[in-house]
C-alpha cells in the first residue's frame, strides 16, 4: 500500500496545533521580537556611552570617575547621549589605561506586566 496515504492522516494531526498551543506560540513569537527590539536598542545605548566616554578622556585628559561627573559633562558639552536611557554607569580606571564601563540600560518602555526587559553589562574601553 502506497505510504502517503498513512503519513496524510499524520501530517494532519501534527498540523492542527490546539488553540492553547497557538497561544503559547504566538506568546514565544511576540516575546523574541520584543527581546529583539531591547537588544538593538541597548547595543546603540552602550555604542553612543562608549564614544562619549573616549570624547570624554580627549578632552578632560582622564576617564570619569562618577556616573554624576559624567552626567554633569554630557550636559554641558551637549554630547549626543541621552542621559535617561541609563540606570546607573560604573567606571573603573584600569592599569592598562583603559577603562571598564558597567552599565545598566533602563530598558522600562519596552516592559510590560508579562515581560520585565533589563540590559547590564559590562565594557572595556581604550583611548582612541
Amino acid at each position: 500500500m502506497n505510504r502517503s496515504f498513512f503519513a496524510l492522516p499524520l501530517l494532519l494531526v501534527v498540523s492542527c496545533a490546539s488553540p492553547r498551543e497557538k497561544a503559547y506560540q504566538a506568546a514565544v513569537r511576540d516575546y523574541q521580537h520584543s527581546e529583539r527590539e531591547v537588544a538593538a536598542y541597548a547595543r546603540a545605548e552602550v555604542k553612543q556611552l562608549v564614544t562619549a566616554t573616549r570624547v570624554f578622556h580627549a578632552t578632560v585628559g582622564r576617564w570619569p570617575q562618577t556616573f554624576m561627573e559624567f552626567g554633569r559633562w554630557v550636559t554641558d558639552t551637549s554630547q549626543p547621549l541621552d542621559l535617561l536611557a541609563l540606570d546607573d554607569v560604573t567606571f573603573a580606571a584600569l592599569n592598562d589605561g583603559s577603562v571598564q564601563i558597567h552599565y545598566d540600560v533602563n530598558c522600562s518602555r519596552f516592559s510590560t506586566t508579562q515581560y520585565q526587559f533589563t540590559r547590564t553589562g559590562s565594557v572595556n574601553v581604550k583611548p582612541k
